[in-house]
């Protein structure tokens, strides 16, 4: 029997996950109509806000063809160059995006982690040096800096990303319209809504968030759990008015004695969030420590539940989920989004090239491929609970024992034999994988997991890579603060009109 093309699409959700894959279907596949149901009812999204990774700008600019002046002046989003981790066992250390320890450098024959191991990550990139001197770009001129946006992710609240992704939605021709999903048919696939009506399609794309309305009428209910890698079950989230502080270039994480917080940096507003194990803090003190951090009583903390895991198919019947419908880590690393476009991404890539038209050893294949991003995902979660030893109380000893990167066991093994080399690549389950080797040799460095070799580095390739970090330090301390590139963006992005003389 011939499959049914596929030529129409649904794509149920109210958020950003919802947005962003009926934008990217519509984009990336002409031909196909999508229509967005949207609840008017759906929960208020997280009032911290969302950072993302630098594969993220880069969708928004070159595949959903947005414009950087609508992002800044619609999105209202601020820059990030990577991670400031009060972590590890040297207490401290920073993941920039564009640290790269698999490939070369000029003069020096052995891997550059070898020479970060030693001196820190602080100027192991460019990235990382702004980062440590509190710079965001490089100066480029007396009154000018010079944007590296290939290594910036972007950190936005969900009302102004929302409507920015909307707005693409619109324009794109998907067509978008209220409702709420109660029921599911088949032959054909009917939607059966709320109040009454129906909304048929050739694929279902649940974006419901960790409701996943549509896999459940689906009868998608088989879940692998991340207990063992994810330890923190409990959040609660708030945004306060920033002050006088300046803007931090990077998303801050810290070890707590019952868990960890995390900080997101906006304009106006700062992003806070504490995630927690009941079994060693209750509720009403993590949420209490929250505001106590945030400085402001009369903050009200919004609390998650979160159930980390995956489905064991995300393409189950006739429905994909995507985002949080397909699965969930804690956001330790920002890759949500980053992990949601690659699964839509692929999904667009087999309506392509099956002609509208997969089979099931093409649905496998995909489920397949999304699996393998969230295992990796968790995996990496494991990694920064396994070699945590910032902090010795009672939750942290239970996180080493308990948690171990099971897929990446090969790699992690690998590293504590041969440390930071470019051939851990090797090791690698999938290539190149959601993460790439480099987050994971950043992250074994900076969380200061041993290793037995330590080659013996030469004079001369010593004084090469001091040179190097010399000339990212300097760079750093010439660099541009974050408020100021922000608002220089913003004013070339609308330029203030002339004010006629009298």
């Amino acid at each position: 029997m011939t499959p049914r093309s596929i030529r129409q699409a649904v794509v149920a959700g109210s958020g950003t996950d919802a947005l962003l894959a009926a934008a990217t279907l519509r984009r990336l596949l002409p031909g196909l109509s999508v229509t967005l149901l949207r609840d008017p009812a759906a929960p208020p999204a997280d009032p911290a806000g969302e950072s993302t990774t630098p594969a993220v700008l880069q969708h928004l600019c070159r595949t959903l063809g947005i414009p950087g002046d609508d992002i800044h002046l619609r999105g209202r989003p601020v820059w990030t160059l990577g991670f400031k981790c009060l972590w590890g066992a040297r207490g401290s250390f920073q993941r920039a995006f564009d640290a790269s320890f698999a490939a070369g450098q000029p003069g020096l024959r052995h891997d550059p982690g070898f020479f970060a191991a030693e001196s820190g990550l602080d100027v192991c990139s460019t990235g990382g040096a702004l980062m440590a001197a509190g710079k965001l770009f490089p100066r480029d001129g007396a009154n000018a800096f010079k944007p590296l946006e290939h290594i910036t992710g972007l950190n936005f609240l969900s009302e102004p990303l929302d409507a920015l992704l909307l707005r693409i939605c619109q324009t794109l021709g998907v067509s978008v319209r209220g409702g709420r999903a109660a029921g599911l048919t088949r032959d054909p696939d009917t939607l059966q809504l709320e109040g009454g009506g129906t909304l048929a399609a050739d694929l279902l794309v649940d974006a419901t968030g960790s409701a996943a309305l549509l896999s459940q009428l689906a009868g998608n209910t088989d879940w692998i759990g991340y207990d063992d890698a994810c330890l923190t079950p409990r959040a609660a989230t708030v945004l306060r008015r920033r002050g006088s502080e300046p803007i931090r270039p990077y998303t801050t994480l810290e070890t707590l004695p019952a868990g960890w917080r995390w900080r997101i940096e906006h304009d106006a507003t700062i992003g806070l969030g504490h995630a927690w194990h009941p079994d060693f803090i209750s509720d009403d003190e993590a949420c209490a420590e929250l505001v106590a951090k945030a400085g402001d009583a009369t903050l009200v903390p919004q609390l998650h539940r979160w159930n980390c895991g995956r489905r064991r198919e995300a393409w189950h019947g006739p429905v994909v989920a995507v985002g949080d419908a397909s699965g969930f880590v804690e956001p330790l690393a920002s890759l949500r989004i980053q992990q949601l476009i690659g699964h839509v991404h692929w999904l667009a890539r087999v309506l392509a090239e099956t002609d509208g038209q997969p089979g099931e050893r093409t649905r496998q294949t995909y489920n397949r491929i999304v699996a393998e991003a969230w295992d990796e995902n968790r995996d990496f979660h494991a990694l920064h609970y396994r070699f945590n030893t910032a902090a010795d109380t009672p939750f942290w000893q239970m996180a080493r024992a308990t948690a171990a990167p099971a897929g990446h066991a090969e790699l992690v093994d690998l590293y504590q034999s041969i440390g930071p080399s470019a051939l851990l690549a090797n090791s690698l389950p999938a290539w190149p994988g959601l993460l790439g080797i480099d987050a994971w040799i950043a992250a074994l460095l900076g969380l200061g997991v041993p290793f037995r070799h330590h080659p013996e580095l030469p004079a001369a390739e010593r004084n090469a890579w001091e040179s190097l970090c010399q000339q990212r330090r300097q760079l750093a301390r010439q660099a541009v603060p974050a408020e100021l590139c922000l608002g220089a963006a913003r004013r070339a992005a609308r330029p203030e009109p002339r004010v006629q003389l009298p």
